[in-house]
């Protein structure tokens, strides 16, 4: 759907319908849609950062529409007056909706309908944030940095509690006994209890042996666990994230409970993952189990 710039002065009416429509194209755009009103003052000082750091990405497929939410009788002249007056050189829609417990579910389901609110979306890898609130330039341009490269670049909490983990995901040399990268992370603890990163579903369950394999698929990435050693999980249940999902085995040499885990894409590209993607887990105990309310049923 295409929306006239703002510097021909014609303000397009949609409905939310359209608004969805308009960033939900499976491809590697990365879509900015904005909700605001000419009388929002939060609104008004974010808008020119937005349009300056959209520009400045342009060429990494960045595009903006900014969706007002203004009362119906300042459509059109109103808000094209105002859009004239501030330069606004983007897209430009009208949103023709009055019931919030309508179009505010379609955007983000903890959207309460306070502007200004933002939505960030690249469909091609499942990146999705919404905030309800006014954005600093220098969130705005992480955001964007994130969305243009993907959930990688989001920091995961580490599926276990205050674990070692170890790179594999960069080549090493043919001298370390190993060579190439088997883009996977292992974390090691002397707490086996493993929490989910991302919700998802569990789209699959291999038994190896003795080891559990769990496969979660969130939007557009599937997670793979693998070494645990026990799991409550079965195919189809819906995963939570941070939710303990079950109990890594030991290591090779028996010394620590640990668990390999990585992400692939929908096309079966795995995505190799550092050290700097995760932050530890302090907010559990090492070894007590019985705090973990939220086992799998």
């Amino acid at each position: 759907m295409l929306v006239a710039a703002a510097d021909a002065q014609k303000i397009a009416k949609w409905k939310i319908e359209d608004v969805v429509s308009s960033f939900s194209a499976k491809n590697d755009t990365v879509y900015v849609v904005n909700f605001w009103a000419t009388f929002c003052k939060p609104c008004i000082a974010e808008i020119p950062d937005f349009i300056k750091l959209v520009e400045k990405y342009k060429k990494q497929k960045v595009k903006l529409l900014l969706v007002s939410l203004d009362l119906p009788t300042y459509y059109p002249a109103k808000i094209a007056d105002f859009v004239k007056k501030n330069n606004y050189k983007t897209n430009i829609a009208w949103l023709n909706e009055t019931n919030a417990d309508h179009f505010c579910p379609m955007i983000d389901a903890k959207w309460s309908g306070a502007i200004p609110s933002t939505i960030i979306v690249n469909n091609n890898t499942g990146y999705k944030k919404f905030v309800e609130d006014q954005i600093s330039p220098e969130d705005f341009e992480r955001y964007l940095k994130e969305a243009i490269g993907g959930n990688t670049m989001n920091k995961y909490v580490a599926p276990m509690n205050e674990a070692e983990v170890v790179d594999y995901s960069k080549p090493l040399s043919i001298s370390s006994g190993y060579e190439g990268g088997n883009k996977a992370i292992t974390f090691k603890s002397y707490d086996s209890s493993v929490y989910s990163v991302m919700d998802g579903k569990v789209s699959n369950i291999v038994s190896i042996e003795e080891m559990q394999v769990i496969i979660l698929e969130g939007v557009n990435f599937f997670y793979t666990y693998s070494n645990l050693g026990s799991t409550n999980l079965k195919n189809g249940d819906i995963v939570k994230k941070d939710q303990l999902i079950g109990f890594a085995a030991n290591e090779v040499g028996g010394n620590k409970p640990a668990i390999d885990f990585y992400v692939s894409n929908n096309v079966g590209n795995t995505v190799s993952l550092l050290k700097e993607n995760f932050t530890r887990r302090k907010d559990k105990r090492l070894t007590d189990h019985s705090i973990d309310s939220n086992e799998p049923q």
